[in-house]
């Protein structure tokens, strides 16, 4: 096997934080998709495999019927978060005015770029949305006997 030899110059550190913050989104959306099937337990089948966008409509509309009044900020911060994801996603790779190379997210006057500490924050951020997810997840999941 050949070694991958990237001939963009990246620091491994920002290769690091994006793909942390890709694999944090992954974790989250299957705890909001384990959370719904609270709600709806076909959630799990019907949404797995799913476009995040999907995941995240669905989710907020099982949130709506108030069945689990805690979902509702979790959707929100998943509504948050999907939108920051699709950000990262459509970003332009720039050289960055200090001569880094760095993902650069802005449109329509907004600027966003990502630098390396905005990733791991965004990381951060889905970290903490998939642990809450995931303590709701347990809190609620009826225990089996």
């Amino acid at each position: 096997m050949i070694p991958y030899q990237s001939r963009i110059p990246i620091k491994d550190s920002y290769l690091q934080a994006v793909g942390q913050a890709f694999y944090n989104f992954a974790t989250a959306e299957w705890s909001i998709v384990y959370l719904g099937s609270l709600i709806s337990p076909s959630f799990v089948t019907r949404e797995s495999g799913a476009d995040f966008g999907v995941v995240d409509r669905e989710f907020s509309l099982l949130c709506e019927t108030g069945k689990i009044p805690e979902c509702v900020e979790i959707s929100k911060r998943f509504s948050d978060a999907s939108a920051k994801r699709q950000v990262l996603v459509r970003s332009i790779p720039i050289t960055a005015v200090d001569g880094a190379q760095i993902l650069d997210g802005s449109e329509a006057g907004k600027d966003t770029q990502w630098t390396e500490e905005a990733v791991w924050a965004f990381a951060n951020e889905l970290q903490t949305l998939d642990i809450d997810a995931n303590a709701l997840y347990y809190k609620l999941k009826p225990s089996e006997k």
